[in-house]
This record gives C-alpha cells, structure tokens and sequence, in this order.
C-alpha cells in the first residue's frame, strides 16, 4: 500500500490549496443557487403557477382557465414527461445538484459549523455552566435561522398556488386569510422538523423520487461509478466516505439508493490521487452507466448515447413546439351568453324583434384591451351606442348593450345585460342562429 503522510488523508474541506480541483463542488454551488432563484421567483413572473382562487394555470405567462382542461392536461403531462426523461438521463443529478432538501441540509451544516466557531461551543464531552449555556444558545440560534427558513419556504409554496402579490399586500396589513395563513404555517411546521431532525433520512427513507429511479432509469443512464477495474490503486484513505454527505461508500455499489449524485466523493478521490501524482487522478467519475465507451463526443456527454435517447428528445421537443404553439394561437378573448328561456322572444310596439341576454365576457390574456361586441346575422351587424336610435335594417340584427366596446383589465371578467334586435325579414320559421 501507498505511504501517505497526514495532511494528504485530512478531510477535503479541511484541506488547503486545493480549492481548484473541487470542480463539482463548485459547479454544483452555482446550480443549487440558479435552481433556487429559479423557483423563488416562478410564481412571481407567472412561468409555472396554479392560481386556485380563481382557477387559473399560469404557464410562461399565459394564463389557462379551469374551461380550458384540455390544455392544462397537457401542460402537466409535459412537466411530468420531462421529470421522467430527466430522471433518466442523469439519474439522481435533480437530488444532489437541484433539490431544495439537498440545499437546506447543506445551508444548515455550513450555518451549524459557523454556529459553533461564533459561539465557541465545546465538544460534547466537556460538561460545565458555561458550556451548557453556549450550547443552548446555539440550538436557539439554530431554532430561530430554521424557523426564519421555513416560514419564507412556505410563504413560497404557498404562491404557487395563491397570487403572491396579493398575499404581500395582505401579510403587510395583516390581513392574510385564514386558510392561506394556516397552510403556511403548516408547510413551515413540515419545514421545521425536517431541517431540524430529519435532514438526509427524509431522502433516504421518504422520498418518492429515490424510490422511483429503479423504474425510471436504464443501462446507460449517468452513474457515480467507481472503477472496479482500477481497484488496485485504490490507497484506502477513504476520503470519499468521509466526505460523503450521505454517509455511504460510493465502492460498495453505484446504484444505491442513498447516493444522490453530488460527485463530492469524485472531488475527494481526485484531490487525494492528484497529491500523490497519479497517472489517472480518479478512481470515481460519472459515468453513462457501467460500460462507458472510452471516447465521448459532445453531445454524448450530454447523456445522448443511442438512438432511443435522441429519438426521446426530437418526440419531446416537437410536443412542446405544438403546445406551446396552441397556447399562443388561442382567442383571447371568451364569450358567452344565455337567452332568457322563459320566453322565446319579444316585440317592440314598432313591429321589432328582440331577445335578452345575459353576457359573460373575460379577457384571458396578459393584457388590458378594449374589446367590442357585434352580432351578425344575413347581413353585416349594425352597432349601438348608450343612448342613441336603433336603427332597423333588413336582415341585420342590432345590439343594445350598456357598454360597447368594453375595457376588461387582464384577466378580467365582466356580467352584463344585453339584447338583440331585429326586423325579423330573413328569417326562417324556428331557431335562428346569430353570431356574435
């Protein structure tokens, strides 16, 4: 076995000037942060947000009514199509590189350790007054930054299903409803006692996502392998248990379920080789599957390694293109209305046929308008203004209505009253049908 002095066994995070072969580290630092602004500010801009007050699905700024199911159908089956192909490209990257749990247990260790070298707590084993008291400072200090954490963690979730602009304004007067308060203390209280007491065990013991991989990956889906092969210039120093923050060996298996990707151990194996000047400074790297092939190209690296994968990806980016398409093509405005059906129609003492209406107008775009109603039928429509003379002309229908054109705010809907006239020439015996 390799002789190895004691500064080259120190733990990685303890080790100096090494800094820049902590690749991973790095990259996986700027991820996490990118991935938590991302979902931090989504229900802001209305990307990916379920309003449930007003039945709304807001999807890259388009707003999908609870009428329009068929689309927010197929906006959620994108979603859950790319979490699965995801999952089986990378594997567990989403874990280690992305998740939200994985960020707050790594905040709470580095926050715990900063913790400690403020307050000068002492190990455990020397029990004095002053050490208990710096130890209960530093749980009450942890308490009180996880509570902090955990409420603004709910306020976040919650927005992504009630207008958080709304919400701010009501937090802000104390006005906040009931039910939207209570879910965000509930998902903070959930929040709470998962930094606080589960951590690694809720990924490792509850997590659905762990525990569907088996199903959702392949041969070649992207691994932490250790290369078997190779095991004879393993030196045994262990640094990849060490500073695993799973708690596992990555040599034991890379298809535990515990590992989520992070490729710390690949940084603690490099950092170690490299100090002792290997040929090959890794015994670990992430791998497409077992049998890599010795040269990857580009895309290849991306995860692209056979046909199925590419044939996945042009499937999945045409879907996309079409509904994205779809979203866009659709009126944005809707329109309904329903007649009086206590009777069939009324006369005017001029001989004139009219119907009454009542009209629900919204305006399913993400912007303000004017909007003008007119109705057809034979001919071309003849508008009415508030006040002026409805004018009869053969064939054409005339509308009465107490607002035309109408201004609708976004998202906006209107009731109003509304009648149709007409002369009645043209029209044939029974229902006649008239365009608005």
């Amino acid at each position: 076995m390799t002789k190895i002095n004691s500064e080259i066994l120190r733990p990685a995070q303890e080790r100096g000037g090494t800094q820049n072969l902590r690749t991973y580290k790095s990259k996986r630092r700027l991820v996490q942060t990118i991935s938590t602004i991302l979902i931090v500010v989504l229900p802001f801009l209305n990307i990916l947000r379920l309003d449930i007050p007003t039945l709304r699905f807001y999807f890259f700024n388009s707003a999908l009514w609870v009428d329009e199911f068929y689309l927010l159908f197929l906006v959620i089956m994108l979603i859950l199509w790319v979490i699965v192909i995801f999952a089986m490209l990378y594997g567990r990257v989403w874990c280690g590189w992305m998740c939200p749990q994985t960020v707050l247990n790594e905040m709470y260790s580095w926050f715990a350790k900063k913790a400690k070298r403020w307050l000068k707590v002492p190990p455990s084993t020397v029990q004095s007054a002053n050490a208990a008291v710096r130890r209960v400072s530093f749980y009450a200090l942890m308490s009180s930054a996880v509570a902090i954490v955990s409420l603004a963690i709910g306020f976040n979730l919650v927005a992504y299903f009630v207008d958080p602009y709304r919400m701010i304004q009501d937090a802000a007067t104390f006005s906040l409803g009931p039910i939207t308060t209570g879910c965000i203390l509930g998902i903070a209280a959930v929040m709470f006692a998962d930094v606080m007491f589960w951590r690694e065990k809720f990924c490792t013991k509850a997590c659905p996502y762990a525990m569907l991989q088996s199903v959702l990956t392949d041969s070649k889906t992207q691994i932490v392998r250790y290369h078997t092969e190779r095991h004879d210039e393993c030196i045994e120093c262990k640094a990849c248990v060490r500073d695993c923050i799973m708690g596992i060996d990555i040599r034991t298996s890379p298809y535990q379920t515990e590992c989520i990707h992070c490729g710390d151990c690949i940084d603690s194996c490099t950092t170690i080789l490299s100090r002792l000047k290997k040929p090959l400074p890794t015994l670990i790297s992430f791998s497409w599957g077992e049998k890599e092939a010795p040269k990857v190209t580009w895309y290849q690296k991306l995860g692209f390694v056979d046909a199925k994968r590419w044939a996945i990806l042009g499937l999945t980016a045409a879907y996309a293109v079409v509904l994205v398409v779809v979203i866009q093509l659709r009126q944005p405005l809707s329109l309904s209305a329903s007649g009086d059906r206590s009777t069939l129609y009324h006369v005017t003492d001029d001989g004139r046929i009219y119907n009454e209406y009542a009209v629900k107008i919204s305006n399913r775009s993400m912007n303000d308008g004017w909007f003008k109603i007119g109705c057809n039928h034979g001919q071309a429509a003849v508008e009415h203004a508030p006040g002026r003379r409805l004018d009869s002309v053969s064939g054409a229908c005339t509308i009465a209505l107490d607002e035309n054109p109408i201004f609708l705010k976004s998202r906006e809907v209107k009731n109003l009253k509304m009648s149709i006239y007409t002369n009645g020439e043209k029209f044939k015996p029974g229902p006649n049908r008239i365009e608005l």
